[in-house]
C-alpha cells in the first residue's frame, strides 16, 4: 500500500516531466511544447496535487524576476529640456539663436510664471517683461520664494564653465516711499549710482558694497529707448545692470569665478550690456 500511495503522488510530476523532453534520437528539433497548469484561482473546485503546485510556484516565481528585470532594463529616462549640448530648449520666452549663438530671453508677460520663472507680483499689477542676451550653453535654472539670493529673484541661467546670472526685482518701496510719484519715478530720481548699488547689492550679488565705491571697478549710465540704467562692473568679477520702470525696480546681476571670467568674459559683457525693459 506505501509502494501504491508513492507511486500515485509521483506519478502526475513524471508525467509532466516527460512531457516536455525531446524525443531521443531526433535530430529535428521539435517545437516547445507548452503546458497550461489548472490554477485553484481559476477552478475553484480543482486541486493542484502538491508537487505540481509546488512547481508552479517554483516556476512563477523566476518568471516574475525576468518581468520585473525587463521592465528596469527597458525603463528610459523623461527626455530633458536641455540638449545633449546645454543649449536651452522649451524656454518659455527663448528665442532662436542668431550667428554669434546668443539667444534674446524676453520674460514672458504677465505675473504667471513658467518654466525657471517664479510668479511675482509687486507694486501696483503685474511687471513689464525683461530682455536680456543668453549665450549658447547656458541653461536655465528653476527659481522659488527660498532662492538663496532671496525672495526678489525671478530668473537664473547658468553655465558652470562661464558663470551664472540672475534677475531681481527689488520693491520699489525700498526706495520710495512717496506713492504719488512711484509709477513714474526714474532711477536716477530715486538715488545716484552707489547708493543704489549699496542697497540691492547684498541680494543681487550675495555681498556688501559700501556707498565709497572702493568695490567698484567701473560704472557708467545709459539710456536705452528713453529709459536710463546703471550699468556696475564690480569686484572680483561681477556686471550688474539696473533700472527703474513703472513702479518697479529690475536689477540684472552677472557673477563669473576667475577662471570663468578668463573664458567668458566677452560673453559676460554682452549678457549685461542687452538688458533692457520691454516698454509697453
Amino acid at each position: 500500500p506505501r509502494l501504491a500511495l508513492a507511486l500515485l503522488l509521483v506519478a502526475p510530476c513524471a508525467l509532466l516531466w516527460v512531457a516536455t523532453l525531446q524525443p531521443l534520437g531526433s535530430s529535428v528539433r521539435q517545437p516547445a511544447r507548452r503546458i497550461l497548469l489548472p490554477s485553484p484561482l481559476q477552478h475553484p473546485g480543482q486541486h493542484l496535487p502538491r508537487c505540481a503546485a509546488s512547481a508552479t510556484r517554483r516556476s512563477t516565481l523566476p518568471a516574475l524576476s525576468l518581468l520585473a528585470g525587463s521592465t528596469l532594463l527597458n525603463t528610459r529616462p523623461s527626455r530633458a529640456k536641455d540638449s545633449p549640448e546645454g543649449k536651452p530648449r522649451s524656454v518659455p520666452g527663448l528665442g532662436e539663436p542668431d550667428e554669434d549663438g546668443y539667444r534674446m530671453f524676453t520674460r514672458p508677460y504677465g505675473a504667471s510664471a513658467s518654466g525657471g520663472m517664479r510668479a511675482i507680483s509687486q507694486g501696483k499689477g503685474n511687471f513689464p517683461p525683461y530682455k536680456f542676451l543668453v549665450p549658447d550653453g547656458w541653461i536655465q535654472k528653476a527659481v522659488s520664494v527660498a532662492d538663496p539670493s532671496g525672495p526678489e529673484t525671478d530668473t537664473r541661467f547658468t553655465n558652470p564653465e562661464e558663470g551664472d546670472l540672475l534677475v531681481s526685482l527689488p520693491p520699489v518701496f525700498t526706495f520710495v516711499d512717496d506713492e504719488e510719484i512711484v509709477d513714474t519715478v526714474t532711477i536716477d530720481e530715486i538715488a545716484d549710482p552707489m547708493k543704489m548699488l549699496s542697497v540691492f547689492a547684498p541680494q543681487a550679488l550675495g555681498i556688501g558694497i559700501e556707498e565709497d565705491g572702493d568695490d567698484v571697478i567701473d560704472y557708467k549710465v545709459v539710456e536705452k529707448d528713453g529709459l536710463k540704467y546703471y550699468n556696475y562692473e564690480v569686484r572680483p568679477h561681477s556686471l550688474v545692470s539696473a533700472t527703474v520702470y513703472k513702479g518697479h525696480v529690475y536689477v540684472l546681476a552677472v557673477k563669473a569665478s576667475i577662471s570663468q571670467w578668463g573664458r567668458a568674459k566677452k560673453k559676460l559683457k554682452a549678457i549685461a550690456d542687452s538688458f533692457e525693459i520691454v516698454k509697453s
